[in-house]
């Protein structure tokens, strides 16, 4: 069980996004597994809005300066597109896509034929 910088609530480490600081630079860590001092968010981009404004990112990762606004600006883009990518693929399972045969022929067909 981990905690949310911004609501304190205790969830497991599949249902929070982890930022890590590198050499003074902060990043998203999707997987959770890079080395550096590390803070979870909750998978929620107004939760992220709110680590923001009240610098609790610097605060949790003991950054020393202020986050710039370039900075900010990388780190929710990446931090949107880790929410997306641990809603479409839970626990790194493989992908499996469901269709009807008629459809299946029909792609193969088209594949062919190019």
């Amino acid at each position: 069980m981990r905690m949310c910088i911004v609501t304190h609530e205790k969830k497991s480490k599949s249902e929070l996004i982890r930022l890590v600081k590198i050499d003074n630079t902060v990043k998203v860590d999707p997987k959770g597994k890079e080395r550096g001092r590390g803070a979870n968010i909750s998978m929620d981009i107004n939760i992220f809005e709110q680590s923001v404004k009240k610098h609790l990112i610097e605060k949790a990762l003991k950054l020393g300066r202020n986050l710039t606004e370039k900075e900010i600006n990388k780190l929710r883009i990446d931090f949107t597109k880790a929410i997306d990518e641990k809603k479409f693929r839970k626990g790194n399972k493989p992908v499996t896509i469901k269709i009807d045969k008629d459809t299946f022929k029909k792609v193969i067909s088209n594949k062919i034929k190019k």
